[in-house]
């Protein structure tokens, strides 16, 4: 009898236990996070001056190192040249025209809305921790960008982000912001009270350093580079490098609070710029349009237990980092939110996509650009561009201005100093049509109201507007 009962309670545990895996296959019901992630966002980082991407100063020991033990992305695109708006296709894997949050300055369409789910969301859903630190005022909550976290650290003197941006539309970060030292020491300081805590952390750091000559590093990081002339624009650039290598000293301290927790080993960490800058290339110094000096950026990936590729050739987009990090935590698609991005694991696998992707970028935004390099001089945006490429071809569209698009073949051209688009040869065309099958064209104008946009909407449906 005792040996009946013993296999009546085997059979039942099978059972339930058969039920349990059922249960937890089910959409939904996603097994929590088994790692950690790490996610650092370099603001106006260019690729080209980072020693892994063949810089030859010494700006990023600290990245270089981090490298050798990631996958290197050597052709990662940004989809949009202006910082809110490209965390937000980041943080959410959708481009910006299902996003919503399409400029920085304005009274529409410049937040992401509540209804788009963020990585920050979904981890939570998942039962992680979630925690931000981040450097200036374009990636705070004004924006919707504290989406999903529990803990959102943007503590900076002018944290409203009041003046901005003044009256005659020129960008001055001022107050707005801090520097890697302060970040990064909130960060050690809450990772330090919290890591004893068992459930996976999802953290995102923000440094901001190279965007803006105010932050100034200190002189024993200026006085690690000698710029060639003392023509204004040889020193700034010298100071970008010096504001480089600040943020990557203070990025490596990070790395070393996740090991001296006992953590690193279980993270899987992502570093990514938002956009380049200009440095005087096209004639242009900031950042906010699209040559590839401001929309190829830095992407590096490790995940734990992951070998493969240490470098990829193949385009890739930021809208594919959060389903990578889906998929690196065994989430099953069907409980992804809705993305236009995809999953990079298999390609860090294999070393290349398995079909050539395209990337889109924009820069909605109109707005005056100061230039540190020529005293008086400011470079004014008076347009709206859409960039649609692949590993080969490239457009620029200029909305309205079209007869100013741009078309480069990057194989042949890739500084882009030489426009095709005259000429409208057929693969213009092919990507001209791909933008416009897109949806993407904004109808935002400066100082649009949301009234003003939705009558905009209307007039559109009932047929009076194209």
């Amino acid at each position: 009898m005792a040996r009946r009962t013993m296999g009546i309670t085997a059979a039942v545990a099978v059972v339930i236990v058969l039920a349990l895996i059922l249960l937890y296959r089910m959409p939904g019901r996603a097994a929590a996070p088994r790692m950690h992630v790490l996610l650092i966002t370099l603001d106006t980082t260019r690729a080209d001056h980072l020693g892994c991407y063949g810089c030859d100063r010494s700006t990023s020991p600290n990245v270089d190192a981090l490298a050798a033990e990631c996958t290197q992305f050597d052709l990662a695109v940004v989809q949009a040249a202006v910082t809110p708006v490209s965390h937000a296709s980041i943080l959410t894997g959708l481009e910006p025209y299902h996003h919503g949050l399409r400029v920085m300055h304005g009274l529409v369409a410049n937040r992401l809305p509540d209804d788009r789910k963020t990585l920050a969301e979904v981890w939570r859903a998942l039962g992680g921790r979630t925690a931000a630190f981040v450097s200036a005022f374009p990636v705070t909550a004004s924006f919707g960008l504290d989406q999903g976290f529990e803990h959102f650290d943007a503590r900076f003197p002018r944290a409203d982000g009041e003046g901005l941006i003044g009256d005659n539309g020129v960008v001055n970060t001022g107050g707005s912001q801090r520097g890697a030292d302060e970040t990064t020491k909130a960060a050690i300081g809450w990772l330090d009270e919290h890591a004893g805590a068992e459930a996976p952390l999802f953290m995102w750091v923000h440094y901001f350093d190279p965007h803006d000559p105010l932050l100034v590093p200190p002189q024993e990081f200026l006085d690690r580079f000698r710029s060639p002339s003392q023509e204004r624009a040889d020193v700034l650039r010298t100071v970008y490098d010096a504001e480089v290598l600040y943020m990557d000293h203070w990025l490596g301290r990070l790395l070393d609070a996740f090991k001296r927790q006992g953590m690193l080993d279980n993270t899987m960490v992502v570093v990514v710029a938002d956009h380049g800058e200009g440095l005087g290339d096209h004639d242009w110094w900031t950042h906010g349009i699209l040559y590839q000096e401001q929309i190829r950026v830095p992407l590096l990936i490790r995940i734990p237990g992951v070998k493969g590729a240490a470098r990829v050739g193949s385009l890739v987009r930021t809208i594919d980092l959060m389903p990578t990090v889906l998929d690196a935590l065994g989430v099953v698609e069907s409980d992804w939110p809705a993305m236009d991005g995809q999953s990079l694991v298999p390609v860090m696998r294999t070393g290349q996509t398995a079909e050539p992707l395209d990337a889109y970028s924009d820069s909605v935004n109109m707005l005056v650009y100061g230039r540190p390099d020529e005293q008086g001089r400011q470079d004014h945006k008076l347009d709206k561009l859409y960039c649609v490429m692949n590993e080969r071809h490239k457009l620029i569209y200029h909305q309205l201005k079209p007869d100013e698009t741009e078309f480069y073949d990057l194989q042949a051209d890739p500084n882009e100093l030489h426009n095709l688009a005259e000429a409208k040869p057929p693969a213009m065309e092919t990507l001209l049509q791909q933008l416009m099958s897109l949806g993407a064209l904004s109808d935002i104008e400066p100082g649009m109201t949301r009234t003003d946009l939705e009558r905009l909407n209307k007039l559109r449906d009932l047929g009076y507007v194209q």
